[in-house]
């Protein structure tokens, strides 16, 4: 089980999943180490690896002096997202419906635009929440077959 904000996440490989981009969660040393899968062509990709950017054909990733992880598109230098790891303060910045959105994970709450999640138990599910990239936001989600065959819950 992880906790993220007051919200548990118990069997559940993926509290949050973003526009087709699986966000994994451990804690170390009391940080968020933060590990993020997407699919292409029917292979998984690991993009960033307990916070470390991961070479791909898919996206390039790079980590500022502060340690937030840009990923952008290789072939075009567009933004795709970014991760802020903290010390249970985390921020993820997205696209949703063209603007640039930031999900919120502090101490107390999970924060995605206008809507907040606190004090909810998701369990047996592969994702928590799942925000798509028209903020569609549902939880308790599956994953895609090229996942679900790595991970089961």
């Amino acid at each position: 089980m992880i906790n993220i904000g007051s919200n548990k996440f118990e069997n559940v490989a993926f509290p949050l999943a973003f526009d087709n981009r699986y966000f994994m969660l451990e804690s170390a040393a009391g940080s968020d180490v933060w590990t993020v899968f997407t699919v292409q062509d029917g292979k998984p990709i690991i993009e960033i690896l307990k916070n470390k950017p991961q070479v791909n054909d898919l996206s390039k990733a790079e980590t500022n002096p502060t340690g937030i992880v840009t990923v952008s598109d290789p072939k075009t230098g567009a933004f795709l997202y970014k991760l802020r790891p903290g010390n249970k303060n985390s921020s993820i910045f997205g696209r949703i419906n063209g603007e640039e959105t930031e999900i919120k994970i502090t101490d107390r709450e999970i924060r995605i635009g206008t809507n907040t999640f606190q004090n909810n138990l998701v369990s047996g599910f592969a994702v928590g929440i799942i925000v798509d990239g028209n903020g569609v936001i549902g939880m308790g989600a599956g994953l895609p077959p090229e996942l679900q065959s790595i991970f089961s819950t």
